[in-house]
């Protein structure tokens, strides 16, 4: 199955659930039409539970299903709990800042190249206090 039919099934979840209930319901059919007693098929397939997960792992990016459920629990307690999301949200959003911020400042000061001819010359002899003139 390709990867984009996978990701496509998680939007979908209960029209894959009932292909697979249906699928094995006429493997199901089939096997007692050809003569074989119905607790005979049930032991032949197993666990119908056990088989409808097993399909669906296989047709379904379930690590992906998980993400999107992830997302939905998240997105309701932020509804449900407003004033605490708020708060969570904007202390993300100041501490992201402060680092940016932070970073452009030592690339500014420490990392930047200086804007002169001679800048290395200047940063390598502010130990002495010589003065080097340019040609």
């Amino acid at each position: 199955m390709s990867l984009f039919s996978r990701f496509a099934n998680v939007f979908r979840a209960r029209q894959v659930g009932r292909d697979i209930e249906e699928e094995l319901q006429s493997h199901f059919d089939d096997a007692q039409a050809e003569g074989r007693e119905p607790t005979e098929v049930r032991k032949a397939f197993g666990s119908r539970l056990r088989a409808h997960e097993a399909v669906r792992e296989a047709i379904v990016s379930t690590w992906l299903e998980s993400l999107v459920a992830d997302a939905r629990f998240g997105l309701r307690q932020i509804a449900k709990h407003k004033v605490s999301a708020a708060a969570a949200i904007l202390s993300l959003a100041l501490g992201m800042g402060a680092c940016m911020a932070s970073s452009r400042m030592i690339y500014a000061l420490r990392l930047r190249p200086l804007p002169r001819r001679f800048g290395t010359l200047i940063c390598a002899g502010l130990g002495r206090q010589r003065r080097i003139r340019p040609d």
